[in-house]
């Protein structure tokens, strides 16, 4: 019997209880794993160890920088597509083609990080969005004007999933709601500054000046990356020689679930977003609103939604990420359904407003969502086939807004759109599941 209790097989690894008798046995620590690590592992920071501002001028600068440079043309991109002569339909897959070429892009992107690394992967797609944007700005035909915009959307893939792998690797669980919320928040304090400076300089120089400037701000970024930013190397193929199609088909299969659920609201959530971004320029030209007045609602919208993303990161590290998701569901759902109701300058900057509450309580959401749910030897491939379930949404959202408008009303799109919001926020009330991990919970 001593034997039996002191022999390492009878030993559990983890604590039990005998069901006859009740015992409880100790929990006994398993000993090393003789088995060679996989490559693809990167050990998770411990909370006590991370602070935000490690982060700062490798993350939070080049982000800053580029949502300046989004910030600058969202919304001389329908403006100048109708200068070009394009009709309602054709607005929306100007729209819609950054998010189109992002989507194309979102697996091959992942599958670059996983074989070259965040920094080289980051570095080229910081620099061709510069480049493309130049080329929407001398674009003369809306077709060649959608073509560089899909480009943008190819390169902004590398940029932003190579983005996340970095921060997935850095960031530990226990911080990541407030470090991505203030990530949403750099964002969206740069959409503040994007759109009023966009109204200056298409006023004084023409639609097409915006997007030379956002050419010169992705170049400067790429240049920052390059100098600041500390390569963490690529994460190389498993050892049994595995390829990047069973890599792939792991994930989707493994995490099938997830994607059908968490990954249908972050559908929505996209989808409400980007539709937002079109349907309020466009009302506010079709209530005769001026290019300055309607950039002045963008950036005010925008100012309103910065104002939250801090107490937004705190809810989710202290409730949890549905706490944060439904409600911003539920907001700008209700707002594109207001939309229609506006008739004035004041009447259409109210429901922006609203609609600035719901984006600034959705701050990071969706890329926590992302980051809490990558496996850590597949985090390449899950959060590319993540992005392309959120930018399927987001590429949609102008597609619904513009074919509806031209086929009904711009009021009957805005509604449509606005009840997506609402759909999405019963996915997300009813079958997400919470992905923040307690200390406590996970010591019981």
């Amino acid at each position: 019997m001593a034997g039996l209790l002191f022999s390492p097989t009878w030993i559990p690894s983890r604590s039990t209880r005998c069901a006859a008798h009740g015992i409880r046995w100790l929990a006994v620590p398993e000993p090393p794993s003789t088995a060679p690590p996989d490559p693809g592992y990167v050990r998770p920071r411990r909370a006590d160890e991370f602070r935000i501002r490690s982060i700062l001028w490798t993350v939070y600068l080049p982000t800053f920088l580029l949502s300046i440079g989004q910030g600058l043309v969202i919304v001389q991109v329908p403006l100048l597509a109708k200068d070009l002569g394009a009709g309602f339909g054709l607005i929306g897959v100007a729209v819609a083609a950054r998010e189109i070429g992002t989507m194309l892009m979102d697996v091959p992107s992942g599958v670059m990080v996983s074989k070259f690394g965040s920094k080289r992967t980051m570095i080229v797609g910081t620099a061709a969005i510069g480049a493309a944007a130049v080329g929407a700005g001398l674009a003369q035909s809306v077709a060649l004007f959608i073509v560089m915009r899909l480009a943008q959307g190819g390169f902004t893939a590398m940029w932003s999933i190579s983005r996340q792998a970095y921060i997935a690797d850095v960031v530990p669980v226990q911080t990541r709601g407030r470090a991505l919320a203030l990530f949403g928040g750099v964002n969206r304090i740069a959409l503040i500054v994007g759109p009023v400076s966009a109204g200056f300089l298409a006023f004084e120089f023409g639609l097409e000046a915006p997007f030379f400037v956002q050419g010169a701000v992705s170049i400067a970024t790429a240049v920052i990356v390059l100098a600041l930013l500390k390569d963490r190397g690529a994460v190389r193929l498993a050892p049994d020689g595995e390829s990047t199609f069973g890599r792939l088909s792991d994930v989707i299969v493994g995490h099938r679930r997830a994607f059908a659920t968490a990954g249908v609201a972050a559908i929505c959530m996209q989808l409400i977003r980007n539709g937002r971004q079109i349907m309020i320029p466009l009302w506010g030209d079709s209530i005769g609103l001026d290019v300055r007045q309607i950039n002045g609602i963008m950036g005010i919208s925008s100012f309103i939604d910065s104002l939250f993303f801090y107490p937004v990161g705190i809810v989710m590290d202290r409730w949890g990420r549905k706490w944060v998701f439904v409600p911003s569901l539920l907001v700008l759902g209700s707002s594109l359904i207001l939309i229609p109701t506006t008739g004035s300058f004041g009447t259409l900057l109210a429901v922006a407003m609203w609609a600035g509450v719901g984006n600034g309580i959705s701050s990071g959401i969706v890329f926590t969502l992302g980051v809490d749910l990558a496996p850590p030897n597949r985090r390449g491939e899950f959060i590319g086939v993540w992005r392309l379930i959120g930018d399927a949404g987001g590429s949609t959202g102008p597609f619904i807004v513009g074919w509806i408008a031209q086929a009904a009303t711009l009021a009957v799109a805005s509604v449509v759109t606005g009840g997506i919001g609402i759909f999405g926020a019963g996915i997300a009330f009813f079958l997400v599941k919470e992905t923040l991990v307690r200390r406590d919970r996970r010591r019981r």
